[in-house]
Parts: structure tokens; C-alpha cells; sequence
């Protein structure tokens, strides 16, 4: 990798405008939420700061144990995950790639150092991100090689 390249942060391809749900909201309120936007899962902010994750994993637990046990279904902040994966505006975009790579995970909250949500970058967003890169970068010499071996047979036979 050049060194001299400035490389693409989390700060560069997340999305800043972040759907959230709030801990006090009730758990059917917020599937409704996330299946009208399509999403299937979203974080959890209280007093502006990253508490917890909520996903379609989290509802339906919580959704299937109250209709079994005949009670309600609580909220959001009783059934949220508190243990995730965050990441800082300056994670690069390898170490997003390496964090997408090993774990199941669709999406990384990113938060700055008093853990207030700062945006949100998905595997996508660094797809997208390492293609146009990828596109823009200098051929290598093997590839320069490749090339010349091929026109090298065009031009034997």
C-alpha cells in the first residue's frame, strides 16, 4: 500500500443522516418502525449518546417470548444488544473492511470519543468505497506484465 495516499476513513463514506430508536420506545413501535423503512435493525441513542443496538434478531426474540408467556413485549432498551461493535470517524477503510470481513455484522455505528453517534457505515458504503479505488489506483507491474506476455502471444503465432 503507497503511503503517501491519503486513505479513505470512516468519515468519508458513512451516512451522517442515521435513522435511531430511543430506549423507551415499545418494542412493536419500533418493528414497525424498521419494517416501514426496510431496515432490519437500527441504534439505540439516549441524551444524544450510542446505548445499544436493536435488530430484527432483537424483536423477535422479545416479541416471541411475550405472546408465549402472555405478556407484554416491553422495549426497546429491555431488549437491546449493549455489547456491538463500534467504530471511530477515523477507522480507515481497511480496518472497516477487516471488521465486515470477520463478522456477520451489516452495519458499524461510528462514534466519536464521548460516544455520540456521529454517522453510520455499512458494508456497502465500504464496497462501494474499495471499487472506486480500486478503479482509480496505478497498474501494477504484473498486471503491466500480463499484458505484454499476452500481446507477445498475439504476436507469435
Amino acid at each position: 500500500m503507497d503511503t503517501n495516499q491519503s486513505v479513505l476513513r470512516a468519515e468519508h463514506v458513512m451516512q451522517r443522516r442515521v435513522f435511531v430508536l430511543h430506549p423507551d420506545t415499545p418494542v412493536l413501535d419500533a418493528v414497525d418502525l424498521l419494517l416501514q423503512r426496510g431496515f432490519s435493525g437500527a441504534p439505540v441513542v439516549e441524551n444524544g449518546r450510542l446505548c445499544g443496538v436493536f435488530s430484527e434478531r432483537d424483536a423477535v426474540t422479545a416479541i416471541a417470548a411475550a405472546h408465549y408467556e402472555g405478556e407484554p413485549q416491553g422495549t426497546v432498551g429491555q431488549h437491546m444488544r449493549r455489547d456491538f461493535a463500534v467504530v471511530g470517524p477515523d477507522a480507515d477503510l481497511y480496518e472497516l473492511a477487516s471488521c465486515f470481513r470477520d463478522s456477520p455484522i451489516r452495519r458499524l455505528p461510528v462514534v466519536d470519543g464521548e460516544r455520540r453517534l456521529c454517522g453510520i457505515v455499512s458494508r456497502g458504503d465500504v464496497l462501494h468505497a474499495l471499487r472506486r479505488l480500486y478503479r482509480t489506483r496505478p497498474v501494477s507491474n504484473y498486471e503491466r506484465l500480463q499484458v505484454h506476455m499476452a500481446q507477445r502471444q498475439g504476436h507469435a503465432h
